[in-house]
């Protein structure tokens, strides 16, 4: 699916809106109470709801491009206990809607290759993050296992400021994918 629309939305949202890298990958991450956390390409809004339950005190915005995957998620959003406290917003990567230096935590959970420009996108998440804040990538499938293109992410990351503090391979509840975690490089 090359083209993401109403009609793609719904499709994805019925196939994979409760995908486990959500569970897996985020079960991976430290995240405090009070965290500011931004999912870019949230999709279904899985991913916050699931962080939901250890960000108690925080904020969780979900941005996603798509017009109606934002009105799914938020249909996925509405009876949960914590809505209140989870926001979603039409954007894109690479002009994130969100203030500069505001998220402790940025999400890009099977996203980063659906950002139409990823140099852009990474700058945004650099200028979204605090000092001090992290950025986690999810790929699905271990980014196709070739060793080549997982060494191709890292130095995107590394040339946009952000730091790879930690990379795996991971699985779980039938899914294999990548995980890397970056820390906002102050200096770069």
């Amino acid at each position: 699916m090359s083209e993401w629309d109403a009609k793609t939305a719904e499709w994805y949202a019925s196939h994979y809106g409760e995908y486990a890298t959500n569970r897996v990958g985020l079960d991976q991450v430290a995240i405090s109470p009070d965290a500011v956390v931004v999912d870019v390409g949230c999709g279904t809004g899985a991913a916050l709801r699931h962080a939901s339950a250890r960000v108690t005190a925080g904020r969780l915005v979900g941005i996603d491009p798509i017009p109606r995957m934002i009105e799914i998620a938020r249909e996925k959003t509405a009876d949960h206990p914590a809505a209140s406290r989870i926001a979603y917003r039409v954007g894109s990567a690479e002009d994130l809607p969100v203030d500069d230096d505001s998220a402790d935590l940025v999400l890009a959970f099977d996203s980063i290759d659906h950002w139409a420009d990823r140099a852009l996108g990474l700058a945004q998440v650099k200028r979204i993050l605090r000092a001090g804040g992290r950025f986690v990538v999810v790929k699905d499938g271990n980014v196709a296992g070739s060793g080549e293109a997982r060494k191709a992410l890292t130095d995107e990351l590394q040339q946009a400021g952000l730091a790879v503090i930690e990379h795996k391979d991971m699985s779980g509840e039938g899914v294999r994918f990548g995980l890397w975690v970056c820390e906002h490089a102050a200096s770069a």
